[in-house]
């Protein structure tokens, strides 16, 4: 078996290329002060955590990778609608950011659990991302084509899911008591509110120049997305199940950087409430509708 073969998928991404391409990486994505991974002492910290903190932070670098194949794609497809250049500006700054944020948490797992690249390497695997929507139209469709598809994208990347990061990435950072897990997540939640605001200030920019037929393509675009939120950063876990329940997000027992299952259902459910539909609202979009045609 060669030495690529035998890595995990996190350590080939993490792999140096060659040195002039690494210098020119850190200068681009390395924000100071980058965490200092090698000063994590595993030995603090029973296997089950780190394997846990592990599995949750490889799980988000895998994210924040679909995340720049998400981007690359809309940038590309916005450049071909011929869209004013802030926009490219703006979306040039979130890829970047992807990257960091890929990094740190791929980073972060191995330094939780390094005897699991051996022992579990497919919680370290690293597939190829793949979009949660459709390829864009070609070039030759027309800017009303390409106009919807990358309101859909902007919907369900922008202002679903990286809305919802931020609150988050914030109850990680509370919970977290290692110093290089919390460094890990601020370093990613001082990106976030500027990655939402592109979404939801590019969404309000596209809305206007769409036509009825691709008004509605984002509305049951919307609505699948939110199926699929629920199924996954919910955990599954259903409305009902946690009414009446307080969100409690504190700093106590170890952690590294990890929350429950419910924490993360009573985030969502709160910042979908709260904010997600209304500001879908004031663009025009009939979030209240969608969710109620998310199983459809």
């Amino acid at each position: 078996m060669t030495d690529a073969a035998a890595k995990t998928g996190s350590e080939r991404m993490l792999a140096l290329a060659t040195e002039r391409l690494a210098n020119m990486h850190r200068v681009q994505v390395h924000r100071d002060p980058w965490p200092d991974f090698a000063s994590f002492d595993p030995d603090r910290y029973d296997a089950a955590m780190r394997r846990a903190a592990a599995v949750q932070w490889a799980g988000r670098a895998r994210a924040e990778h679909g995340s720049i194949h998400q981007f690359t794609q809309l940038a590309h497809a916005l450049a071909n609608a011929r869209v004013p250049l802030h926009l490219h500006g703006a979306l040039a700054r979130l890829i970047t950011d992807e990257v960091r944020h890929a990094e740190l948490c791929a980073e972060l797992a191995i330094a939780c659990w390094p005897e699991g690249r051996a022992q579990s390497p497919a919680v370290f695997d690293w597939p190829p991302p793949r979009a949660p929507w459709p390829d864009p139209p070609g070039p030759d469709a027309g800017d009303t084509a390409l106009l919807g598809w990358a309101a859909e994208a902007i919907t369900v990347a922008c202002c679903l899911g990286e809305t919802l990061s931020r609150p988050m990435l914030e109850a990680i950072a509370v919970v977290a008591t290692d110093p290089i897990a919390e460094a890990c997540a601020r370093q990613i939640l001082r990106d976030e509110h500027l990655h939402a605001t592109f979404g939801w200030e590019a969404l309000a920019y596209l809305w206007p120049r769409l036509d009825a037929p691709r008004r509605e393509g984002v509305h049951r675009r919307l609505a699948r997305a939110f199926a699929g939120f629920e199924a996954t950063t919910a955990c599954g876990i259903p409305l009902d199940r946690i009414v009446g329940q307080e969100l409690e997000i504190a700093r106590g027992e170890p952690n590294l950087g990890t929350l429950t299952d419910l924490q993360y259902a009573m985030i969502f459910y709160a910042t979908l409430e709260q904010e997600i539909l209304p500001r879908l609202a004031e663009i025009g979009l009939d979030g209240a509708r969608a969710w109620a045609e998310r199983g459809a």
